[in-house]
């Protein structure tokens, strides 16, 4: 990675970057993208992994191959400027940084599949053109061969600057790649960086419209062990890394939110209790990241196996997942539930989203038709409603002063669920960016945010500011004791000299 110029707010860097993009959702992004990232680790010192799109499940993939966070390239949530700084932001706060690296980015959906189907905005191609990263185009081969030409043909040709540099067969009989590999580069003047044969029994399962958690499969770093080794063997990856290699400097800027810290230096930390587990998992890193630099010292917790918050918690963040594959075990957590409600009653800042909303409610129906009380914060219950709901991206605008900002707040978010509940609030007006659909969300006061809504904080930092805020504010209200600050101490430096 090289720095070519710099001043106080931006710097312009060339650093080598590939995003592996597919024709459609279900084209293999993630099994190759996975296999690449495991192979890149043993050429190169540094290896980032990015998702484009709102996913939370490719990333943790991505995190299980790296055993770092891989992060979210979102232009919905994100303008160009703040992808940029999120691409290659590690200039800007590293004084050092190696020349061995590289960043891998993986498309989502079709790579020009945008806002409600019928706009390139959002999509893959969106992200590689405003972070001018050259893309490999993933192709499914099942089922074709020859034809897989005019498609690749098309794809290079529907926009003028396509990214696209190069492709990959996937699911192709190895005998056949050799004449293909010819042609496409004679014909299309493209590079061909290799193929995959067809990994059969080696699929990863699915739930709704995505993977199943790595946690939850068996095996999974064996498994993608032997898909690696699948791969290695017909993809050419030095001609990969040599294609990075050449993507174009660009600048990036740091937004001025990450650059300045709202937290006192008093002794006491502002303490954000994060809730992770089986049940809570859904969190964009950035989110986090944002929260640390704004002074924020996050502490997990987990809602099924401990008895109470974190001690010195100041602020409480619940998070997206599947509350309702545990409800059982949460609900049986009394001790847990009580500390939540007494927390949200006594007016400590709370951001609940999706599963972590539902969790405040009275009670979760499971999968089996059982109902389980939860915190009770919030009235109704919640169940599957054998269909996603209100599935998507939204801009969410706020009807009244609240946690995230005074009425008339705006952010961009988005919806994913299958359980519902009657009762969703009306403190916030959702619209869909496309068309006129729009409907009433979500609950909120001074100390408290809850509702169907995944929050992205730089879509509007205020939201992530003004939590903080809140926290310093409580921190004020309520210090700890001097035991407390003891206990802290020592959890934060156990085992260490």
């Amino acid at each position: 990675m090289k720095c070519l110029v710099q001043d106080s707010q931006a710097v312009s860097v060339r650093f080598p970057r590939i995003m592996i993009a597919a024709e459609k959702s279900g084209g293999g992004k993630t099994l190759f993208t996975c296999a690449l990232l495991s192979l890149l680790k043993e050429k190169i010192q540094e290896v980032r992994a990015f998702k484009c799109g709102p996913d939370y499940i490719d990333p943790m993939f991505h995190r299980t191959v790296l055993e770092i966070p891989s992060r979210n390239l979102d232009s919905f949530f994100a303008d160009g400027d703040t992808l940029r700084y999120l691409l290659g932001r590690e200039v800007l706060e590293m004084e050092k940084f190696p020349e061995s690296r590289i960043a891998v980015l993986e498309g989502v959906m079709g790579f020009y599949d945008g806002l409600g189907g019928v706009s390139e905005r959002s999509s893959a191609w969106e992200v590689a053109d405003l972070t001018d990263t050259p893309v490999i185009l993933l192709v499914d081969m099942k089922g074709r061969s020859l034809s897989a030409l005019a498609s690749i043909k098309g794809f290079l040709d529907y926009k003028e600057k396509s990214h696209v540099t190069g492709v990959i067969f996937n699911r192709l009989s190895p005998m056949l790649y050799p004449g293909l590999k010819e042609r496409a580069e004679r014909e299309l003047g493209i590079r061909v960086f290799g193929y995959v044969p067809e990994l059969k029994n080696l699929t990863l399962e699915s739930r709704h419209l995505g993977l199943v958690m790595p946690e939850e499969i068996l095996g999974i770093r064996e498994r993608l062990d032997l898909i690696k080794e699948k791969v290695r063997a017909g993809i050419n990856l030095d001609g990969i890394i040599e294609e990075s290699g050449r993507a174009a400097e660009i600048v990036v800027k740091l937004p001025e939110a990450a650059g300045r810290s709202i937290s006192d230096q008093s002794t006491q930390k502002t303490v954000v209790a994060v809730a992770k587990d089986e049940a809570f998992c859904f969190y964009y890193e950035d989110n986090l990241d944002l929260l640390k630099k704004l002074g924020a010292e996050i502490q997990y917790f987990s809602p099924i196996h401990d008895r109470n918050l974190p001690e010195g918690t100041c602020a409480v963040y619940l998070g997206g997942g599947y509350p309702e594959l545990h409800a059982k075990a949460l609900s049986e957590n009394i001790s847990m539930r009580n500390a939540i409600r007494q927390a949200v009653m006594e007016e400590m800042p709370c951001i609940a989203e999706c599963g972590g909303y539902l969790y405040l409610k009275d009670s979760i129906v499971d999968p089996d038709g059982v109902e389980w009380p939860m915190a009770g914060v919030l009235p109704g219950s919640s169940r599957d409603t054998g269909k996603l709901g209100r599935f998507g991206y939204i801009t969410v605008t706020s009807k009244k002063e609240g946690l995230l900002g005074p009425a008339g707040t705006e952010f961009r978010a988005h919806e994913f669920h299958h359980w519902d509940s009657e009762e969703n609030g009306t403190d916030f007006a959702a619209k869909k960016p496309v068309g006129t659909r729009g409907w009433d969300c979500g609950y909120t006061t001074e100390s408290f945010y809850a509702g169907f809504p995944h929050l992205y904080f730089y879509s509007n930092v205020k939201i992530a500011e003004n939590f903080i805020k809140c926290a310093e504010t409580w921190k004020k209200k309520n210090p700890i004791s001097e035991a407390g600050l003891e206990w802290i101490f020592a959890r934060n430096y156990e085992g260490t000299e």
